[in-house]
């Protein structure tokens, strides 16, 4: 029989309340975002990135955007017809979504920031879709800022730079990019026809900071929505949801129940009762509709 002096009593008592703490710890952590963490990897890539020879110039992107080129020689995988648990949509949806990092130095300062949207794969060999207002601000930077380079990041932090703008719609408000992946195959997200009104679909985006941020909801309507200003006034297709995003969300993908693209996150629309009375009634989700999409790309 072995028997234990008090001391190693409770040496052993402490190094087993260590070891359940440090294996609380790990077991808490699994499945949290830890947003400061992708943001500082996010910047670190782009450095190292910018030291191999960068991306996409935003002179080349003004070039591109003012064109709006349209046709793009895809392999698009076959939509999905399955119906996907909430947690199923989340995992498939995130493995092909991508923070959008537009790199850029203030007037104010000396360091490199990163302004952050979203995007997502449509093609393995690196081209996804964002909006055009995104691909426009790295092209057309306004308040004395100076753009330093477009990439993305993928939700398991691998970083690419933008090497191509392949087509855009300003009506549309997309854009539709080739990375430089080398080689690399990219999980991507099929293409739906088309999302019917009130079908349940989810959304996927990165608002204020917030990475990977999944909502679900309903497609609410789908109208043609009337913009522009004078004589340059025009219609294009939006579709509104009940899912929630706000800025930094914008480019991200609408997934319907089997984890088919059915639209792109665009804007917002805030309803106030009246000009007497400034209180908010209703605030509208816009979303560009899959056959925007569809038009742009098909040749």
């Amino acid at each position: 029989m072995r028997f234990y002096s008090k001391a190693n009593t409770i040496k052993l008592t402490v190094l087993l309340a260590i070891t359940v703490l440090f294996m609380a710890g790990r077991t808490v952590g699994q499945g949290f975002t830890d947003d400061a963490k992708i943001a500082a990897a996010f910047l670190h890539s782009f450095d190292s990135l910018s030291a191999k020879g960068g991306s996409i110039t935003a002179e080349d992107v003004q070039k591109a955007l003012l064109t709006e080129q349209h046709g793009v020689a895809l392999d698009l995988a076959k939509p999905a017809s399955k119906e996907l648990t909430g947690h199923e949509l989340y995992e498939k949806t995130k493995s092909a979504t991508v923070i959008t990092g537009v790199a850029y130095l203030c007037p104010r300062c000396d360091n490199v920031h990163l302004s952050e949207s979203t995007g997502y794969v449509i093609d393995p060999k690196g081209i996804i879709v964002t909006n055009y207002h995104v691909t426009a601000t790295y092209a057309f930077m306004k308040d004395g800022n100076k753009p330093k380079g477009f990439v993305v990041r993928m939700a398991n932090g691998r970083t690419y730079a933008v090497r191509a703008v392949l087509a855009s719609s300003k009506k549309n408000d997309l854009a539709v990019l080739q990375l430089d992946t080398h080689g690399d195959v990219l999980p991507a997200l099929s293409l739906a026809d088309s999302a019917q009104i009130g079908d349940k679909i989810c959304i996927l985006g990165h608002p204020k900071g917030i990475h990977f941020f999944f909502s679900q909801g309903n497609v609410n309507n789908k109208y043609m929505e009337e913009v522009g200003e004078g004589d340059n006034k025009f219609f294009r297709e939006m579709m509104s949801v009940s899912a929630d995003y706000a800025t930094g969300s914008s480019g991200g993908p609408v997934i319907d129940i089997y984890g088919n693209v059915v639209g792109t996150v665009a804007n917002t629309r805030m309803f106030l009762h009246s000009d007497m009375n400034a209180g908010v009634q209703m605030v509208l989700k816009n979303t560009v509709p899959v056959e925007s999409l569809w038009k742009l790309i098909r040749k």
